[in-house]
């Protein structure tokens, strides 16, 4: 018998498919050095750059890959109209140019992630999944290494703190990694980097972001979907437990030169308090413009006087401030379309399912204490929600025909799966 050829065993991406991985390895890599330049250089339009960058070179190859039969039909003339339709009347609200120029960008993101994806197989997919784990890496170290670096106070603790949600990040997406070592190996860093960035949110999102994780664990796998709610329950009774828990509160006193004079504990009651009260101050806003403020930082003149903060720290009332009723009832409706059509759709597996869901729960549980919005092309996270839900929602019959896995193929990396029984040679039958 011959021997295998040298790729047995995998499944070759389609160049379009290469194309999207690559695509998003260099936004993870070009986020970084926006970071290094942000921090260093004190420049906020580094992140803005980025975002504009990256625009630019998907919609060079959106204008030159073949066309892809009903890419912009179908549930995406549905999804693209509602964007439009909300992005038309908030910039009639608003009356800035920040809001129409962070619409016209996200837009265009939109259609053009649209059009390639419908031209790809839809195996890129599994493997982003396998790089993600180190993406998020790569960032966290730049935000760590950088704010050893800088002499600003402000800035190393925002360095710190953004680590905590890369941390998040490291921790959902490892989880999903192909081989045991590599989950238990992710999971350690990411717990480390939540610990070592001392940020409250990044703590109390891990129960939220295990929520799904847990439960399509235990429908393909009740043991280990027992074992791994066992394990996190254990875990949390003995880090709040044990002197962990209170050296965790005491990391931000050591980040903070002005004031050490209240406890860890102290300034975690503090800081609730806080958020408390600029989600209610948020609310206020809503009410006193229903119709919206405009996409982007427009409310932050009327908060920064009251509370010196530029933003009210949760990511579900920035977008109801700046969307208005209208615009936020209209985004959350097909929010909720989305997933529900991805939670019920048969052509998509479990396990890709749960990456999704408990991807989004990561994101937005750190949004329940900050200011993170799908709407914010600033951060690296938000392409990759956005680019796996457009894969995912608009394009099943893609997911359908890439999940057939030929006879002689192993599971995709990233799906944890048992592995497929070898077949005897036809000589041998």
């Amino acid at each position: 018998m011959p021997p295998p050829p040298p790729n047995a065993g995998t499944s070759p991406l389609s160049k379009i498919d290469r194309w999207i991985v690559n695509y998003m390895t260099f936004a993870a890599g070009l986020f970084v050095l926006s970071y290094v330049v942000a921090y260093v250089r004190n420049q906020s339009w580094a992140f803005y750059g980025t975002a504009m960058v990256l625009t630019f070179l998907i919609l060079i190859k959106a204008l030159i890959v073949p066309s892809a039969r009903a890419a912009l039909r179908g549930r995406a003339t549905v999804m693209i109209s509602v964007l439009f339709a909300v992005a038309l009347f908030n910039i009639i609200v608003a009356q800035n140019m920040e809001t129409p120029l962070r619409w016209l960008l996200w837009l265009l993101i939109v259609v053009c992630l649209n059009r390639v994806v419908g031209a790809a197989d839809g195996r890129w997919v599994n493997e982003l999944i396998r790089r993600l784990p180190y993406m998020f890496f790569a960032i966290y170290l730049t935000l760590i290494v950088v704010a050893r670096f800088i002499r600003d106070e402000e800035a190393i603790r925002f360095a710190y703190h953004l680590s905590g949600l890369y941390g998040n990040l490291i921790l959902a997406t490892g989880l999903f990694a192909g081989k045991l070592w590599q989950r238990l190996t992710w999971s350690a860093i990411g717990l480390v980097a939540i610990y070592l960035s001392g940020a409250g949110g990044a703590l109390f999102t891990v129960p939220i972001m295990f929520v799904p994780y847990i439960l399509y664990s235990t429908t393909s796998m009740p043991v280990k979907g027992m074992t791994v709610t066992t394990l996190l329950i254990i875990g949390g009774v003995f880090f709040f437990g044990s002197d962990l828990f209170g050296q965790f509160l005491d990391i931000k006193l050591n980040l903070d030169y002005s004031d050490n004079s209240a406890s860890g504990l102290d300034r975690l009651e503090h800081s609730g308090d806080l958020r408390l009260q600029l989600v209610k101050f948020g609310w206020f806003l809503a009410q006193e413009h229903p119709l919206g403020t405009g996409l982007g930082h427009t409310y932050s003149d009327e908060i920064l006087s009251t509370y010196n903060v530029s933003h009210v720290h949760n990511g579900t009332i920035t977008m109801l401030v700046e969307l208005g009723f209208p615009g936020f009832t209209a985004i959350f409706c097909l929010m909720a379309w989305m997933m529900w059509s991805i939670l019920r759709s048969p052509h998509i597996e479990n396990q890709l399912k749960g990456f999704y869901f408990t991807y989004f729960f990561t994101v937005f549980g750190r949004s329940l204490s900050e200011n993170y919005t799908p709407f914010d092309l600033g951060n690296f996270f938000n392409y990759v929600f956005l680019i796996v839900s457009i894969s995912l929602f608009l394009h099943l019959r893609v997911a359908q025909s890439s999940r057939r896995p030929a006879a002689h193929l192993a599971p995709p990396p990233g799906l944890m799966m048992p592995p497929m029984r070898p077949q005897p040679p036809l000589h041998a039958r």
